[in-house]
């Protein structure tokens, strides 16, 4: 086997990777539900949103799934779901946020949120499940 022989899969294969580590380095992610509400209070929660630049936060798109989603994922749609608003935050660190509010307080102390988020290079569903405390 001749010198170009052999290191071309090499070179072949150390780019492959690269491609992959820099695809998955921006790679659009949701973090985990950090709720800041009781039990009885209007609901009040923050979702990180990971490697999305500024410009296209700006367009993103989230929501509680429909209860065809809901159905679809073998999770029970609640109507006070409906109830439920996201709305995106850029922070001036450069963080960006998904704000999950209602305007009525939430009396179930359990909840099974699915988010739909979709950016111009996806989409992407979530489940988060929520335990609110009685407040203190």
């Amino acid at each position: 086997m001749n010198d170009v022989a052999r290191k071309f899969p090499t070179r072949s294969l150390a780019a492959a990777f690269a491609v992959c580590f820099a695809f998955a380095a921006h790679a659009v992610g949701l973090g985990s539900l950090k709720v800041q509400s009781a039990l009885g209070q209007p609901f009040a929660a923050e979702i990180e949103v990971t490697a999305l630049d500024a410009e296209e936060f700006t367009r993103v798109m989230a929501r509680i799934a429909s209860p065809e989603e809901y159905q679809a994922a073998r999770l029970t749609y609640v109507p006070l779901l409906r109830q439920l608003r996201i709305s995106g935050e850029r922070r001036t660190d450069g963080r960006s946020f998904l704000n999950i509010t209602s305007v009525s307080p939430i009396n179930e102390p359990t909840l099974e949120l699915l988010v739909d988020f979709n950016w111009r290079g996806g989409r992407l569903m979530q489940r988060y499940s929520v335990l609110l405390d009685p407040p203190k």
